[in-house]
């Protein structure tokens, strides 16, 4: 909570008319420890929340479809390119090496 959130939930407590008993409830309350979860129960949780979520077909398709798809390629990015955008690419100190995906379709498509 921001410092203000604080300052604000402290000004409505104080503005409660509370008794002996509900002052010791409250006290107690904002006392407690937090529960700390391990990392083991933050695991189990989400492995089971993501068991709950059904999966559509389409997505299933998807992800089978991007795992058995070729890992790119930098070297064959690079000699996709035409000469000219070879040597403009390389006026830009870029190689083969700087061939990701984003880099490929931005010289492909703006350097022609």
């Amino acid at each position: 909570m921001t410092t203000f959130a604080l300052n604000n939930l402290w000004n409505y407590l104080q503005g409660l008319m509370l008794s002996q008993s509900e002052r010791e409830w409250l006290v107690g309350k904002l006392s407690e420890p937090v529960e700390k979860v391990s990392e083991e129960a933050k695991e189990d949780i989400a492995k089971k929340t993501y068991k709950a979520i059904p999966i559509s077909p389409k997505l299933k398709w998807l992800r089978i479809h991007i795992a058995a798809a070729p890992q790119w390629n930098r070297q064959e990015a690079w000699n996709r390119l035409t000469d000219k955008q070879r040597e403009e690419a390389t006026k830009l100190h870029l190689s083969a090496e700087d061939m990701d995906e984003r880099t490929f379709y931005i010289i492909e498509k703006h350097l022609k």
